[in-house]
Parts: C-alpha cells; structure tokens; sequence
C-alpha cells in the first residue's frame, strides 16, 4: 500500500515538474531522473522482489533516458544497452 502512494504521489510531482518547466539547467534535469528512480523503484521492488533486477532495470532506463537527452538515437544503442544488462544480470547469477 505504502509503495502505491508513493508511486502515485511522485508521478504526480513528475508531471507537474515536466509540464512546469524547461530541461535547460543541469539541476531540472537531475530533479527529473532523481523522480524517475524514484517512480522505477517503488513500482519495481514490489513487483519483482530481486534488488539486483531493479537495480539493473533502472539503471537501464536511466541510461537510455540520457541518450535519449544527449540525442543518441540510433536503434543500435538500445539493443546494446540491453545486451549489456542481459550479460551483467547472467554473470551476477553465476555468483
């Protein structure tokens, strides 16, 4: 119950922040990925119950969302990046 509030709550300030203001300044933009990991987390740890996957997840997203801000928008980066998380998440399994 308590993770859906906070879900609910920060995607509020997520789109209240977005529609309010520009991403011209580095600290907007660093308000907007710190609420973004915020959704990420309290929607995935219920869901997927293994640290590691939603670590890996949204540091996934994140990082696709600052290609996307970078202007990186080539097809091949996504399919890298999850090529990449794939491969880290079977080599921390063998562990």
């Amino acid at each position: 119950m308590g993770s859906i509030v906070i879900v609910v709550t920060a995607a509020s300030a997520l789109a209240w922040f977005v529609n309010s203001y520009a991403p011209d300044s580095l600290q907007r933009i660093g308000i907007f990925f710190i609420l973004v990991t915020i959704i990420l987390s309290s929607l995935l740890f219920p869901l997927v119950n293994n640290v590691r996957r939603v670590l890996l997840i949204i540091c996934g997203l994140l990082i696709f969302l600052l290609l996307r801000l970078l202007g990186l928008r080539e097809i091949l980066y996504p399919l890298l990046l999850a090529a990449t998380l794939l491969s880290l998440e079977l080599m921390l399994k063998k562990r």
